[in-house]
């Protein structure tokens, strides 16, 4: 069966479609379609390169430009016939979604956290809604967590029979990660023996990254001594000089570091050495980067919303928390003052992670999905 992916592939999507890619069986064949200015590193399959076609899909609207690439993705889908397009994020979903339907191909769509979610003014949630409504038509919903497939069905109306579920899972990273200083000569990095505490994700209004701010001051009031790496900072940072300006006030320039995007085993060098993993979105769809925490056996803190309750179960593996300042606070202080409390965590996460994320055990129920779709 030939699959063909397409979206705008940066930070979790972009790993989710490397993973899916490579460790599917020799019955699929892929072919990817992503935005000009997404990851140029190859797709590979079998030490082979996948087939890749880059078009002119940007995450901005722009009527122009997105008229533009559905007629490139038509253009594509034509000369490769796919028996299914898979479509990626919001903006991949409307592209692939309309290209699919010009061409009668069989679609599916992952939203990877449904683009309302995203928007700051009740105006704008109900155009970007209306428009998921539209687009799901002619599509099936495979999503990425439990929590996402029933927000399609009771918000933007998927039928139950077309709408489906597969949990971002990820391969067993914590054997590829070797231990030692990072090779990076510019970047900060935790000396031997500090300890810190990590995320990951670009400053943006879903990550609500001022929050975290607020959160690591409140904790350095009282362990000065904590450092913060937030990763992953680069792709469309929207809220990077507000987030600066606010660790500027509270005098931590030296105590919460904002680091570019690196490659994926430096990213995950600097999770493995922390002494926990927090999250403060506002929403997610179900977060790889919470996901490979746990391969590494790390104790989540995060917030108690879509996707993040898919993956951190409260109390047991971390903590799922209501967005309040004093709350987060108490709890990581908590985690940082109770090793005994933390290492149990850290050991749940791991096994957790082992019976519900791990990619080599989930990998044939997303093929089983994409053949049943097919026969459909």
């Amino acid at each position: 069966m030939k699959i063909l992916h397409i979206g705008n592939l940066k930070s979790g999507i972009d790993t989710y479609v490397r993973n899916t890619v490579a460790l599917a069986s020799e019955n699929f064949e892929f072919v990817i379609v992503n935005g000009a200015d997404d990851n140029s590193k190859p797709y590979m399959r079998h030490g082979k390169q996948v087939k890749t076609y880059s078009i002119d899909m940007y995450r901005a609207l722009n009527p122009v430009k997105d008229m533009k690439a559905v007629m490139q993705a038509i253009k594509i889908i034509k000369k490769e016939k796919p028996d299914l397009v898979h479509c990626h994020s919001a903006k991949g979903g409307v592209i692939g979604r309309f290209a699919a339907f010009f061409t009668g191909t069989k679609v599916v769509y992952t939203a990877h956290a449904f683009s309302f979610l995203s928007a700051e003014s009740a105006k704008k949630k109900q155009v970007f809604l209306l428009l998921e409504k539209i687009a799901k038509l002619n599509s099936y919903l495979l999503a990425c967590s439990g929590s996402e497939r029933e927000l399609g069905i009771k918000v933007v109306g998927f039928k139950e029979k077309k709408a489906f579920a597969w949990n971002n899972a990820v391969p067993d990273i914590l054997p590829q990660i070797s231990s030692g200083k990072i090779e990076a000569s510019d970047l900060p990095f935790p000396k031997v023996g500090e300890r810190y505490i990590t995320s990951i994700g670009r400053p943006s209004y879903q990550k609500n990254p001022l929050f975290m701010v607020e959160v690591a001051h409140g904790i350095h009031l009282k362990h000065p001594d904590i450092k913060f790496y937030l990763l992953g900072v680069g792709f469309y940072s929207p809220m990077l000089e507000d987030m600066k300006k606010l660790i500027h006030q509270y005098d931590m320039d030296d105590t919460f570091y904002l680091l570019p995007w690196l490659s994926h085993e430096e990213t995950l060098k600097y999770v493995k050495g922390s002494l926990l993993y927090f999250m403060t979105s506002l929403y997610e769809g179900l977060p790889i980067s919470v996901i490979e925490a746990m391969s590494l056996g790390k104790a989540i803190v995060a917030s108690d919303v879509l996707g993040n309750k898919d993956c951190v179960k409260d109390g047991y593996n971390g903590y799922l928390l209501p967005l309040k300042e004093e709350v987060f606070v108490e709890k990581m202080n908590d985690l940082i003052e109770n090793d005994e409390k933390r290492k149990e965590m850290e050991k749940n996460s791991r096994s957790y992670f082992k019976t519900d994320f791990f990619i080599d055990n989930r990998i044939k129920a997303l093929e089983d999905i994409y053949t049943e779709i097919y026969n459909r």
